[in-house]
């Protein structure tokens, strides 16, 4: 049964305790704050002084090494670590899905095999769900599992694997039966996938910065024994929409650029401008929009459609803020390095916002749908 939400002056102690962390460790100069570091920023020295902290694993119960605590607790934590733009990414999937997928529906030998390495920070996840020509269309997954002698035989790629050059494994989705297009949804199933494993081979992606975050993975005959099929095979749908709340729902959907526009107003560097307070407004909205929806995924209920609106708002907000500062930052001014290296970063990741954990378009759809208009 999940725990119980403590009160709100508990939330406020513990989110006084992270703030004053973090400027500890700003100011000995241990990381530099940053934007969209969930993603971006790999640290596992950080990740791992989270981890003694005990802010990492957060929601993994005590029998498996976490600290059996509340999904609220978790968004208080997360929501710290994104304000000041900390260096999270060798942690965040990890700790954000793999771990409740595992809780969920993983075996009793994957919890101990598994989750006490996440809530210590010495195991890192990917997320190996999109693929080449698939785009936010999941059911259209060519990677093939195919029944061997004790377990199956993965063969596919995929893309836009974030991290997957340094996490240890990833969750892959593919199609465990032929494809029936009456039902496209049917006989698909997920398999843990370590990424040190033969036929595995890892292509850096560099985006448009020439940083190196993403990759294409490539699958040839991987094998991966019956103990690592996750959940049952078959279910691999309904498994990894109930994932995606996870993924789609969070604070990193819409304070991946907070960190510039908290610069902005903390610095005054403009006069007062209503597109700021516009801005500081939407994102006080998605707080407590995301909020609702990691107390419904802490009661257990169906968190996808909230799910989707936040990461649909969210994302566009996020590129907002790097747009309108942008436009007001201007040419920099001597001296300011840092504020221009956000703003930059803050350009240069705009593009995948609204494409990551689902397009725009395709969210649109599911709201629409869970609106009863489609």
């Amino acid at each position: 049964m999940p725990a119980a939400d403590p009160p709100d002056h508990h939330l406020d102690t513990l989110r006084a305790e992270v703030r004053a962390f973090l400027r500890e460790q700003i100011d000995a100069g241990v990381f530099t704050p940053g934007v969209d570091t969930w993603l971006t920023r790999w640290n596992p020295d950080f990740t791992k002084a989270l981890a003694a902290r005990r802010w990492l694993g957060t929601t993994i119960p005590a029998e498996y090494g976490g600290q059996g605590r509340t999904f609220m607790e978790r968004f208080v934590v997360s929501e710290e670590l994104l304000a000041v733009g900390a260096p999270v990414a060798a942690q965040w999937v990890a700790d954000r899905q793999a771990a409740p997928s595992l809780l969920a529906y993983g075996t009793e030998e994957q919890k101990q095999r598994f989750l006490p390495g996440i809530a210590t920070g010495e195991i890192s996840w990917a997320i190996g769900m999109s693929e080449p020509e698939s785009g936010s269309d999941l059911a259209s997954v060519r990677t093939k599992a195919v029944r061997v002698d004790g377990g199956w035989r993965i063969t596919g790629t995929k893309l836009w694997t974030s991290g997957a050059h340094r996490a240890g494994a990833f969750f892959a989705l593919a199609r465990s039966a032929p494809l029936d297009p009456a039902q496209r949804h049917a006989g698909l199933s997920q398999f843990i996938v370590l990424l040190d494993s033969p036929g595995v081979q890892v292509r850096p992606i560099l985006s448009m910065s020439g940083d190196h975050h993403f990759n294409e993975v490539i699958l040839d005959e991987v094998f991966v024994p019956d103990e690592l099929v996750l959940g049952r095979i078959g279910e691999g749908w309904q498994q990894v929409t109930s994932e995606l709340g996870f993924e789609r729902s969070g604070p990193e959907r819409f304070m991946s650029t907070f960190s510039i526009l908290a610069e902005e107003i903390r610095e005054g560097r403009q006069p007062a401008d209503a597109r700021i307070g516009a801005l500081v407004a939407r994102t006080f909205g998605l707080h407590h929009m995301s909020r609702a929806v990691s107390e419904a995924l802490g009661r257990g209920d169906d968190a996808e459609f909230g799910a989707s609106v936040v990461k649909v708002l969210g994302t566009k907000t996020e590129g907002d803020i790097a747009d309108l500062v942008e436009e007001l930052a201007g040419e920099p001014e001597a001296g300011d390095d840092h504020f221009a290296e956000l703003v930059r970063a803050g350009v240069m990741q705009r593009p995948g916002f609204t494409l990551r954990g689902g397009t725009s378009e395709i969210l649109r759809g599911v709201i629409a749908r869970g609106l009863g208009m489609r």
